[in-house]
């Protein structure tokens, strides 16, 4: 694209910079880091699922939620879900806007999805949902600071042919939009990769690394995507190891330099505990999907060793992570567990 990329700091305009360099303008001096800062890329923030009772909560239980973020040392949150931008009146996520602005959090906001959004044969609807949304979003929120951008919620593997074309077209249009209301705001997207090549859990079309980074570097180089969070866990197994992984974040940092994109990690704090393809089949059958109801008994949070070895992985490609699993499973307010969990997180991103 000719003018290039841009991340929005303060009221400077960053154009082309080094991924490192844009991680540092994004998220400032004064944000903390990790004990092994070097060595590990830092868990910046969290997507969150935003609920009804997220909307009854007291400004009291928000304080304490976020102070538990970021003593983690985490400074920024994805909101997910139509209960942000909903029709109440007043908008009980005032009080959150305002005591985000207020810590100096920063926030991105999704532009939601139409549901099985990927097996629509015509876009253009979603495309004119997504812009009513993005316009909504600014009227209601645009003048909190911590407003700071948009995230377009089609998390996807990949696709082919015409699904490709409209998948790209969806991606290319909703940043359009994003960028037409908010010229100064990012936008980020979250994509994962399939490494299940047998096609054991299910009937996804497996890609290469080569045919993802071409379809990635299509999609970038078309959509005005300024950061692409890429998914680290490949179906959400704890059985897949860090060097499985690697060609396709190698694939993807590919395409982020090819098009000028900010790549980050989505670093997964969440898994489904099996050890291995074999006892995965026997406890759930063949060609089950991940998220069959089944299998919701055996998730469990990543455990902190872990966690700290995945963002020694990335740190090879990108300084900067977030992270999708806090909420459902490391809070402390979900259990003893999660609290001991949170205990070890905390020891891990500090250095303490």
């Amino acid at each position: 694209m000719g003018m290039g990329r841009s991340v929005l700091c303060g009221h400077m305009r960053v154009r082309w910079l080094p991924a490192f360099v844009v991680g540092v303008l994004v998220f400032g001096a004064g944000c903390a880091t990790l004990g092994s800062s070097q060595k590990q890329a830092r868990l910046a923030g969290t997507l969150w699922w935003v609920t009804p009772a997220d909307a009854e909560r007291s400004i009291e239980s928000w304080r304490r939620e976020l102070d538990l973020i970021q003593e983690l040392g985490m400074n920024l949150m994805v909101l997910n879900g139509h209960v942000v931008g909903s029709s109440a009146e007043p908008d009980p996520l005032l009080p959150f806007f305002e005591e985000a602005d207020r810590r100096g959090i920063r926030l991105f906001l999704d532009t939601l999805a139409a549901p099985q959004w990927w097996t629509l044969e015509d876009v253009a609807p979603e495309i004119a949902r997504a812009g009513e949304r993005v316009r909504l979003l600014d009227e209601r929120y645009g003048r909190f600071d911590s407003f700071y951008g948009y995230y377009i919620p089609y998390e996807l593997y990949m696709s082919w042919d015409t699904g490709a074309v409209r998948i790209k077209a969806l991606y290319r249009e909703v940043a359009a939009h994003c960028k037409a209301v908010a010229p100064g705001k990012p936008v980020m997207i979250s994509p994962f990769f399939i490494l299940d090549d047998q096609h054991i859990l299910g009937t996804f079309r497996w890609a290469t690394p080569d045919e993802y980074e071409a379809f990635w570097t299509d999609v970038l180089g078309q959509a005005d995507i300024d950061i692409v969070a890429l998914q680290d866990s490949g179906e959400h197994l704890a059985l897949y190891t860090l060097e499985q992984r690697r060609p396709f974040f190698e694939a993807m940092k590919r395409a982020c330099d090819a098009t000028g994109t900010t790549l980050w990690g989505n670093v997964e704090t969440g898994e489904l505990n099996v050890g291995s393809m074999e006892e995965y089949v026997a406890r759930f059958g063949l060609k089950t999907h991940v998220n069959d109801p089944r299998t919701r008994p055996f998730w469990r949070g990543v455990p902190p060793d872990k966690v700290a070895a995945k963002l020694a992985f990335l740190r090879a490609f990108s300084p900067t992570a977030i992270t999708w699993g806090y909420r459902e499973f490391i809070r402390p307010d979900l259990g003893p567990h999660a609290a001991e969990l949170y205990t070890g997180y905390r020891d891990v991103l500090t250095g303490r």
